[in-house]
């Protein structure tokens, strides 16, 4: 599961590597995403991966309240082991403020694994 998250997250700020991938990366999780759900089998299982996208509305110590670009507004509970980073850095999900953006990937039912922020 970690590595698909990991994977998924490539994608989301997918800069280097192969033009095809950078360009599917830009194309499906740049800045007009506001959310994808991706399906994966991993060694026989199958893994339902939601990503949301928008600013941040309100955060608490477990949960990001974000406002998607059509109008959406979703409540995302965040694991406690959760990789979050802002502007590439790892910090605290308490670091991140109301206004930035943030993108959140989760598999199914669970918390977010991965909290990636921008100013």
């Amino acid at each position: 599961m970690a590595a698909a998250a990991a994977a998924i997250a490539g994608l989301v700020v997918a800069q280097g590597g192969a033009a095809s991938l950078a360009s599917l990366g830009n194309f499906f999780f740049g800045p007009k995403l506001v959310r994808a759900e991706v399906i994966t089998s991993e060694a026989g299982v199958i893994h339902d991966y939601r990503v949301d996208r928008g600013r941040i509305r309100l955060i608490t110590s477990s949960s990001l309240t974000l406002l998607e670009k059509d109008g959406t507004v979703v409540a995302i509970p965040v694991a406690p082991t959760a990789s979050v980073t802002l502007g590439g850095k790892t910090v605290l999900l308490k670091q991140l403020k109301r206004g930035f953006t943030a993108t959140t990937v989760r598999d199914g039912p669970a918390s977010a694994s991965t909290v990636i922020a921008t100013r």
